[in-house]
């Protein structure tokens, strides 16, 4: 009798520890037969003691004595079962256990899908961005004399597709970051390692984060690509932008200041290869916001509009020694660079209005004369219909301050000459000037998360001798993103 004592009293413990309705169920049901054995067991052992055992009393008593063994049994393999996780799903109660037909959007989606303990020390996100898009590209007459083809074309790409991953380990200040890219731009078909980077956070005054990233220089390049008010960087972003490249960030804000420091290792153009540097220089950057009004965020167009009025200022200034030649920022390897630039974000109701600066003064490496380099872009978009259909405009130019590396050498005339089945800055030959006139439509299914872009852009500019040129460029979109 005391062996079922202690049975009964280890049952009611494991009863205690086990808070899953399955769980709970299994132990209620081995309580009731341990119970019923035990009565058993009790009228059995009475008769023992009274001297009348009734006929098979020993095989009745045998064979309580095996089903008494069993269920210890299953009440072992119930006692040794690991303890529930602490894992919480979703940002409200947990549901997990309640649900019968599979998760609530969310349980597993918060801007990204997602896994993390309830006191978020250890997380992961993920995120995707898949954009196709399709180019229609025609020169205009004439260009065949600077030596680039007049010839159209019409074509389909993967432009981007990303995958990202992020979180917290160990607490929830210390994060990390990585995303993948492939596209099929350029004609290639391969991933790259695009961004990889941990922080910690000390602070809202002091975060440190060491790795490769995106830098706090432009406020184009520095939003999600999938926020962009039109498919792609205006044409003076991509002349002007200091991309990503590896090295320390320290960053922070106060009340309505935002701040950021950086150091690294050159920073190369989008069309420049390379990653490391070959001598001492490092690159330096600075960046300041001021949110005047309420803030801008790193939404080019808010599908949702704003009640409220926001004005947010933006400036970031940087040196930076070039290891690679670059077509998009007119620069040879060799040459340093001192750059600025400086954005004015408005949003308000249905209306967003971007404004922005560019400058470069550039030391070349084959010890020519510095020269000054310069920039713009404006762009405003309204929606016709709320959250649907948008309206967007967009001018753009650079103004290049000497004739360094270009695109290239001219190309003699002939049968060979290059064609191209876009230009993100401008043509394949050295040229003076550029602009970018462009109008586009936007419709969206479900905010930025689903949506089709559709510009038209009339480009248009001028060599160092006066000669103009100019190209039409269609561009069509979809966009997935999560």
């Amino acid at each position: 009798m005391a062996v079922i004592c202690l049975g009964w009293l280890g049952l009611s413990a494991v009863a205690q520890d086990a808070p899953a309705p399955q769980e709970k169920a299994m132990v209620e049901q081995l309580q009731q037969e341990m119970k019923q054995s035990a009565q058993r067991i009790d009228a059995l052992q009475k008769e023992l003691d009274a001297k009348q055992p009734g006929a098979g009393f020993q095989q009745q008593l045998d064979t309580e004595r095996q089903h008494l063994q069993a269920l210890q049994k299953e009440l072992d393999i119930v006692a040794a079962a690991p303890a529930k996780s602490n894992l919480a799903v979703g940002e409200g109660p947990e549901t997990t256990a309640k649900t019968k037909s599979g998760f609530i959007p969310a349980d597993i989606y918060n801007d990204g899908f997602f896994v993390s303990t309830k006191d978020k020390s250890y997380s992961l996100y993920i995120n995707g961005l898949f954009q196709v898009r399709f180019t229609g590209f025609k020169p205009h007459s004439g260009i065949e004399s600077l030596g680039e083809s007049s010839k159209g074309t019409a074509n389909f790409d993967v432009f981007l597709g990303r995958l990202a991953i992020s979180g917290s380990v160990v607490r929830p200040s210390l994060k990390y970051f990585l995303q993948l890219q492939g596209s099929t731009a350029g004609n290639s078909n391969t991933i790259s390692m695009l961004d990889w980077f941990a922080s910690d956070t000390f602070s809202k005054y002091l975060t440190v984060q060491v790795g490769r990233a995106w830098t706090p220089y432009t406020y184009e390049y520095y939003d999600n690509p999938g926020n962009y008010l039109f498919a792609d960087l205006s044409t003076a972003e991509y002349a002007f932008v200091l991309p990503r490249a590896i090295g320390v960030q320290a960053y922070g804000h106060a009340g309505k200041l935002s701040y950021a420091g950086m150091v690294s290792n050159n920073i190369p153009a989008l069309d420049a290869g390379g990653q490391e540097n070959v001598d001492t220089k490092l690159a330096y950057l600075g960046h300041v916001q001021y949110d005047v009004l309420a803030p801008y965020g790193y939404v080019e167009t808010d599908p949702s509009g704003s009640a409220k009025q926001q004005l947010t200022l933006w400036g970031s200034v940087a040196y930076n020694p070039v290891e690679n030649s670059s077509g998009f920022e007119n620069l040879t390897a060799g040459d340093t660079t001192k750059n600025a630039t400086a954005t004015a974000a408005y949003r308000y109701k249905l209306f967003t209005l971007q404004t922005t600066g560019y400058f470069r003064k550039t030391h070349p490496g084959s010890g020519a004369p510095s020269n000054n380099s310069w920039g713009y872009g404006e762009q405003a978009g309204f929606y016709l219909v709320p959250k649907k259909f948008e309206f967007a405009q967009r001018i753009s130019g650079v103004n290049w301050g000497a004739e360094d590396y270009g695109a290239g050498s001219a190309v003699a005339v002939g049968s060979s000459l290059p064609v191209e089945n876009t230009w993100y800055v401008g043509p394949g030959f050295p040229y003076h000037r550029i602009g970018e006139d462009s109008a586009g439509l936007n419709y969206y299914l479900h905010g930025h998360n689903a949506k089709v872009q559709m510009s038209y852009s009339y480009l248009h500019g001028n060599t160092f001798t006066g000669r103009t040129f100019a190209a039409s460029r269609v561009w069509i979109q979809t966009q997935i993103m999560f």
